[in-house]
C-alpha cells in the first residue's frame, strides 16, 4: 500500500508577534554588548554571541518551519523543516495507537501502543483543532480516538 498524504502545520501560526518582537529586541542587545571591546572578556562576549545566534535561530525556525506528517508504505513518518531541527521520526502504523488534537491543551499528540507519547504540536490555534483532527483521520487514515 502506497500512499504519500501529507498534513503540514505551520509553526509561525502558534508563534506570538510579541514574543518574536521581544527575542529579536534582546538578540540585539546581546550582540550590541557582546561587540563592544573591554566590557567583557572574550570568553563572555564569545558566550552571548553564541546565546545571540541559538535565538536568532529558534526565532527563524519558528517562522518558517512545518511539521509535516506523511504516510507512506504503512508508516508514518515525522518531519519537521526546511530549518534542521529535533524530532524527526518515523513508526509504523501498527505501533501508532491515536493521533490526535486534545482541545484543552490545544496540542496534537501521538500515543504508540506500548504507552510512549510524542506531542507533534503545541498551541495549535483553537479554531483549527477539528479540521486537524479531520485531516488527521480523513487524510492519514489514522484513528482519532484511544
Amino acid at each position: 500500500m502506497s500512499s504519500n498524504a501529507v498534513l503540514a502545520l505551520p509553526w509561525r501560526q502558534r508563534l506570538h508577534p510579541v514574543y518574536a518582537l521581544s527575542i529579536m529586541v534582546f538578540v540585539a542587545v546581546l550582540l550590541t554588548i557582546a561587540s563592544r571591546e573591554g566590557q567583557f572578556q572574550p570568553v563572555h562576549r564569545a558566550t552571548m554571541l553564541g546565546g545571540a545566534l541559538l535565538f536568532a535561530y529558534s526565532l527563524v525556525a519558528q517562522i518558517v518551519n512545518v511539521t509535516r506528517l506523511s504516510v507512506e508504505d504503512g508508516v508514518l513518518r515525522v518531519a519537521h523543516g526546511p530549518l534542521p531541527w529535533r524530532g524527526t521520526t518515523a513508526l509504523p502504523l501498527d505501533e501508532v495507537r491515536m493521533l490526535r488534537c486534545e482541545p484543552h491543551s490545544r496540542r496534537l499528540v501521538l500515543k504508540t501502543r506500548i504507552g510512549e507519547e510524542f506531542v507533534l504540536g503545541e498551541n495549535l490555534p483553537e479554531a483549527q483543532l477539528e479540521a486537524i483532527d479531520r485531516d488527521v483521520r480523513e487524510r492519514l487514515g489514522i484513528a482519532t480516538s484511544p
